[in-house]
């Protein structure tokens, strides 16, 4: 038992002989103003008698020459009661109690109890005594109360658990109030026999009822045993139809399951093969020595379907202009189909322009549409590059009804292409006859491939002549006629230039002739500069 007790200064020890002197007979010299009685099964605190197992405390000084130092003003929760603890450990349960050190004369004070379950319990009953000196006034939880004995009966404690107890009591006189609890454990033992009967139930399914001609067919068979007891001796038997074919070539396929335990289920998987149009049902039975038997059916549909996709499309086209494309899905089979998803990415470089009809994100277009028996239908695609080279657009055609895929593409060529752009300018114009002027030619590429051998030819006017040439390339004058030497490679965006000096020999209207030509402009393109002489 433990005892907690804060003990006060010996002025405040004085003060407490003062109070009591009416319960103690014994003279001041006897030094027993405080005992305590400690041992490992009780603790009481006794104000009145002392009792030969108590210690005492001697709170006086050794010499009663020297007077007792002033102690300092208490606390105020110098002046707390404290506890009085103690437990039962029975194996099975361990029981805590605790109530105040002291108490006040008619002030009601509670005794504490916990209840600990150190494994599963079935019962536990705790027994209290009410000492003498005090009446009882409340319990939590309700308690059994005869005469001065308490009693909490308590049912089915799980391991770990913590019961509360709290026993009110109110002191009727001055007194030790000493109380005793006693807990009591009922283990027990238990079995319980289970009476039941095996009871065999058996699904049988596929993933697919309607599947093409050819293509794998799946089964799944769960068998279960529904019922409280083990089946033996449980076998299952599935019988094809002629419309499909395992791969041992047997057509009634046996699998031995063995024992079932109760609520236990066995998967078999059965994978086959369609071999004929119509439909064809399978029949699994399962059988058992002590559940009786059970069977379950499953029905496919086999079917003949196909699609074709043929695409047909522009095969040269020059970068950024538009090259069509047509795309025909043919329904191949004897059966609607009503999910078909035709799919065309058209690749980098190349950029989707237009797909009437269909949904489009980014450079795919997606049409989803139905074909009966037989019916075809004819989409439109339209696309444009800025990168030459061949590129091949793909299409796909597919039916996840029937598993059915198709696909189909065509390949473009891309080219760039020249296109020459011819400026000429005079630098002064009117001219008066002796003036000169500078006629500016200038070449622009302005197609998307190179150009090559690009050569300019000038002709100068009877109211002109001659007097020099220069360019991006060799001038060679032969009286008014000025020729330039080809230009080999005018690459796209590239601009050249070239200048001839003429001079005003005659009044008229003068009109400078200049002729570009290059590998594919065989015939020239003429730009005429006119210029005023007067």
């Amino acid at each position: 038992m433990n005892i907690m007790k804060k003990f006060l200064g010996a002025s405040v020890m004085v003060g407490m002989l003062a109070l009591s002197g009416a319960q103690l007979s014994a003279a001041p010299d006897q030094g027993k103003n405080f005992t305590v009685s400690d041992s490992p099964q009780t603790t009481v605190f006794n104000l009145q008698i002392p009792s030969s197992n108590r210690h005492i405390h001697d709170l006086r000084r050794a010499s009663r020459a020297e007077p007792a130092p002033a102690a300092p003003a208490p606390k105020a929760d110098d002046c707390d009661p404290g506890l009085v603890t103690d437990y039962i450990d029975k194996y099975l349960v361990r029981l805590e109690k605790s109530a105040p050190a002291t108490v006040a004369l008619n002030a009601p004070f509670a005794y504490e109890y916990t209840v600990i379950a150190k494994d599963k319990v079935s019962k536990v009953v705790v027994e209290e005594q009410i000492p003498a000196g005090a009446k009882y006034v409340s319990s939590q939880p309700k308690a059994q109360v005869s005469g001065s004995n308490v009693t909490w009966t308590l049912h089915d404690l799980e391991k770990g658990e913590r019961v509360p107890l709290k026993l009110t009591v109110e002191p009727t006189e001055v007194a030790d109030l000493s109380s005793c609890a006693q807990i009591t454990a009922y283990p027990s033992a238990c079995v319980t026999t289970q009476v039941g009967v095996p009871e065999l139930a058996i699904t049988k399914t596929t993933p697919d009822d309607r599947v093409l001609l050819g293509a794998g067919v799946p089964w799944h068979i769960t068998v279960t045993n529904m019922g409280n007891f083990c089946a033996y001796d449980v076998v299952v038997t599935d019988t094809l139809p002629s419309g499909v074919a395992h791969e041992s070539g047997q057509s009634i396929l046996t699998t031995d399951l063995g024992t079932l335990a109760p609520g236990e289920s066995r998967d078999i998987r059965i994978n086959t093969q369609a071999t004929g149009t119509g439909e064809h049902c399978n029949v699994v039975l399962v059988e058992s020595s002590n559940a009786g038997s059970a069977d379950a059916e499953a029905c496919i549909v086999v079917v003949e379907a196909g699609l074709d996709v043929v695409k047909e499309g522009t095969p040269m086209q020059f970068l950024r202009k538009e090259a069509s494309y047509e795309i025909t899905v043919t329904n191949t089979g004897d059966v609607p189909i009503q999910d078909v998803v035709v799919t065309d990415t058209v690749p980098a470089p190349m950029q989707l322009l237009a797909a009437p009809g269909a949904e489009i994100s980014g450079n795919t277009a997606t049409w989803t549409t139905s074909l009966g028996a037989g019916e075809s239908k004819s989409f439109e695609l339209k696309t444009t590059s800025a990168q030459e080279g061949t590129f091949c657009n793909q299409v796909s055609a597919s039916s996840a009804t029937f598993g059915l895929h198709g696909s189909a593409e065509a390949c473009t060529e891309w080219r760039g292409f020249p296109a020459l752009l011819i400026e000429v300018i005079d630098t002064v114009d009117p001219l008066l006859v002796g003036e000169r002027t500078t006629y500016i030619i200038q070449v622009t590429n302005q197609g998307t491939a190179p150009a090559t051998n690009v050569k300019i030819d000038t002709l100068a006017p009877d109211e002109l002549s001659v007097v020099s040439a220069a360019g991006v390339t060799p001038a060679t004058v032969d009286g008014k006629a000025v020729s330039f030497a080809p230009y080999e490679v005018l690459e796209p965006k590239q601009i050249i230039e070239y200048r001839v000096i003429a001079e005003a020999v005659a009044t008229g209207d003068a009109r400078f002739t200049v002729e570009l030509t290059s590998d594919l402009l065989r015939t020239p393109a003429t730009q005429v500069e006119p210029t005023q002489v007067y």
